[in-house]
């Protein structure tokens, strides 16, 4: 299971810090503190820690060895005679030139990978944070629609009713009304009860508690790309951590290849002693570990790091090919969803609101009945709703566009 299964699985669990009463928040203030607050990017930190610590332990020299040896203890009475001779030595092992160096090279390359994966971590997040804010303004702005529309009905009806009573309109029309106001009542709870769930959601991305109060400040505004679209998959190639991961194995795979050819050769140990009789005398040996009867283990262990290497030039690839669909694919939703949005501002905003203009002016002379003025103030604001989902799936879309790619595993 790679770290960044653990890290989403985390996103789940309870929150971290003190708790907070009321926040106001903008989008880019939201992500930040999700990167602050949630277990799961800590949990990836630590990971970087252990791996710096794990190059530091597998790059050292190994222990070296004190010993002290006795020679001359006798069984008999005849040999215990003679005096018994001590020893002190000291032995160093030694690997051979360049495992050390290669040893520190790998442990690098793990420290790197941390690093990545916590960068893949914050992509992530950052788009399910993303999404979950822009949700709930699209939420927000659907119960203010269905507020407004419940508010022009009951003035709709206010007006029919005096209309009945003067006898200028049938029952039938202040009934409808009546319909249209339990429908929009309904409506309205509904939207309210999705609007409690979408803000539940982004508390827990957060890492807030329940009954922490969200002030949205930021707005659904249509944000213009950047940049050209080929401009920026480039810059997403080039900065991706997950095509960064994937040469970043490679490399480390052609690192234990070298390591596999240079355990071929023997290690050394050095030992220093001093015999008893002759204090201040200094002996020293040089010993040779030569893998002599390991032939046939060392050529599999050779075998399987050529075999690693292959695997990771595969795998890069496939991150490659993964990355370059993904980012194009969503690039294409992006596209898509701003021609959307072009349409309603290029023409059928403008073609509602003078429309509703109209209307108006015919209800005031007379010349309109109460429901077919509701119809077209449903209708005004609908459009205008429908104007906002639109940019909502815009920047969503956006959103998408940067994270797209990188949960490749």
């Amino acid at each position: 299971m790679s770290i960044l299964i653990v890290f989403l699985s985390m996103l789940l669990s309870s929150p971290q810090g003190a708790p907070v009463k009321s926040v106001n928040l903008s989008l880019e203030e939201a992500v930040a503190v999700a990167f602050e607050r949630q277990p799961g990017l800590r949990l990836l930190e630590q990971e970087i820690q252990r791996a710096r610590a794990t190059t530091l332990i597998d790059s050292a020299l190994p222990a070296a060895e004190a010993g002290l040896s006795v020679e001359g203890l006798g069984l008999s009475e005849k040999a215990r005679r003679n005096d018994p001779e001590y020893s002190l030595g000291l032995t160093q092992p030694l690997p051979f030139p360049g495992k050390l160096g290669l040893k520190s090279s790998l442990g690098e390359t793990y420290e790197q990978e941390a690093s990545l994966q916590l960068e893949k971590g914050k992509i992530l997040l950052a788009a399910q944070v993303k999404k979950a804010y822009l949700k709930c303004l699209l939420s927000q702005q659907a119960v203010d629609f269905m507020s407004q529309n419940l508010e022009t009905l009951n003035d709709i009806q206010h007006n029919a009713l005096s209309r009945y009573s003067l006898g200028s309109v049938p029952y039938s029309e202040v009934l409808r009304l009546k319909i249209e106001l339990v429908r929009s009542q309904n409506d309205l709870y509904s939207a309210r009860q999705e609007l409690a769930a979408d803000f539940s959601r982004l508390k827990l991305l957060l890492g807030f508690e329940e009954e922490t109060t969200i002030n949205l400040t930021s707005a659904l505004t249509y944000q213009e790309l950047p940049d050209r679209p080929e401009a920026l998959l480039a810059k997403a190639r080039a900065t991706s951590p997950t095509l960064k991961l994937a040469g970043l194995k490679k490399g480390r795979s052609e690192l234990l290849v070298k390591l596999a050819r240079k355990d071929r050769w023997p290690d050394f140990s050095l030992s220093f002693f001093t015999p008893s009789r002759r204090w201040g005398a200094v002996g020293f040996s040089l010993g040779v570990n030569w893998p002599l009867f390991s032939r046939k283990s060392l050529k599999g262990e050779k075998l399987l790091a050529e075999s690693e290497q292959q695997r990771a030039q595969i795998s890069l690839e496939a991150a490659d090919r993964f990355f370059d669909s993904q980012k194009r694919l969503a690039l294409a939703a992006v596209d898509q969803a701003g021609q959307r949005v072009k349409i309603f501002e290029d023409s059928l905003l403008e073609d509602s609101k003078a429309e509703l203009e109209k209307a108006l002016n015919a209800y005031r002379l007379g010349q309109l009945d109460s429901l077919h003025l509701l119809d077209l103030f449903q209708a005004a604001r609908q459009m205008n709703f429908e104007y906002q989902q639109a940019i909502y799936f815009y920047l969503c879309a956006l959103a998408d566009f940067y994270s797209a790619g990188e949960d490749y595993e």
